[in-house]
């Protein structure tokens, strides 16, 4: 299923090369991608009034682990998936049922995640 509206989606990536390769991408298929590099810079992100439909999330970061930013979502309700190369059991447990995909991903791999993330949320919503 492809996504049938435009997200606002937060990339919280701190290798820059790939993060640019993520906006590409999803900019390509008409989504507006807001970049962040670290914890500190997606927490200043939606604390800046910016939407968030969706986040892709690197776990390691330059400014520590991304948990913490995956617990404000969830506690929003707002989907998100874990992109990175840590392996999935580093995940705590309250974030077990959310998608990883490790790193290295094929793109494609990754854009389905996040469709089939957005169309369990929307669902989930009614």
């Amino acid at each position: 299923m492809a996504l049938s509206s435009r997200l606002n989606v937060l990339v919280v990536e701190d290798e820059f090369n790939l993060s640019a390769l993520l906006t590409e991408a999803l900019s390509g298929k008409g989504h507006l991608v807001l970049p962040a590099y670290s914890v500190t810079d997606a927490f200043g992100t939606l604390h800046s009034g910016e939407h968030i439909d969706a986040a892709i999330l690197d776990v390691e970061l330059g400014d520590g682990v991304v948990f913490p930013f995956a617990d404000y979502l969830k506690e929003r309700g707002i989907p998100y998936l874990f992109a990175s190369g840590v392996y999935p059991y580093a995940v705590p447990q309250a974030h077990q049922d959310v998608p990883f995909v490790g790193k290295p991903y094929q793109l494609e791999h990754l854009l389905e995640q996040l469709d089939q993330v957005w169309a369990a949320d929307v669902a989930r919503r009614g």
